[in-house]
């Protein structure tokens, strides 16, 4: 189960020094949302209507209700089929003339002689590049490419999500404790666990480091979604 980050993102530059060279890399600019985020698991989200979370963090807490909304996973659509532009050889070997252009590189096709056969059709020759004019690379059929167009589509997964903002989020150890309300109207269990957030490198470490807190409740507790 993957963690939850609000992460609002835009694009920023960071310039990187190499020797004599400078090389420039673009950075998501990333205001962090700080906040601990919470899945009900699939299997304990249709007993849960209501959520209350408390956190407490060098000292500081913070509690209230949280807004539960549905949780989704992203399922891959693929992406349309390759289609060469006109005159882009497919895997090195020349196209097939149009009926009634001939066969490229070849002229026009030959008409028949009034009494004598039909002449043979020509066959199309491998396909030699011309020194210096490089060859257009053709991509994969069930890949990415140019001007290819890939999708993919939400599918809910059962779960339920949530969020508790916070002033502030360090790798200092939290405390959290969840209290709720069942969907027949009674309370659900009191739920504690003591943790420690974690720090990372989402961009790499020229980007900057992320600290995350993200928790799964089941019919088990609490437990660190690490």
């Amino acid at each position: 189960m993957g963690r939850t980050k609000v992460l609002l993102a835009t694009f920023a530059t960071t310039v990187l020094v190499s020797g004599c060279h400078v090389f420039e890399m673009a950075c998501p600019a990333i205001a962090q949302a700080s906040g601990v985020s919470v899945t009900v698991a699939a299997s304990y989200a249709p007993a849960v209507k209501a959520l209350h979370l408390k956190a407490c963090q060098d000292g500081v807490c913070r509690e209230g209700d949280l807004e539960l909304v549905p949780g989704s996973i992203s399922v891959d659509q693929g992406c349309e089929p390759y289609i060469p532009e006109p005159g882009i050889p497919k895997s090195g070997v020349a196209e097939p003339g149009i009926p009634g252009q001939g066969v490229p590189g070849q002229g026009a096709p030959k008409t028949g002689v009034p009494g004598q056969s039909a002449p043979e059709p020509a066959v199309p020759e491998p396909y030699v590049p011309e020194p210096g004019v490089p060859v257009p690379p053709v991509p994969d059929p069930g890949g990415p490419g140019p001007d290819r167009v890939c999708s993919a589509t939400a599918s809910p997964d059962g779960t339920k999500r949530g969020m508790l903002m916070l002033d502030t989020l360090t790798e200092s150890p939290m405390d959290i404790t969840a209290t709720g309300t069942s969907i027949d109207g009674s309370p659900l269990p009191v739920r504690t666990l003591r943790f420690t957030p974690r720090g990372d490198y989402p961009f790499g470490e020229a980007c900057g480091r992320f600290v995350s807190a993200s928790v799964v409740l089941d019919e088990a507790g609490l437990r660190h979604d690490r």
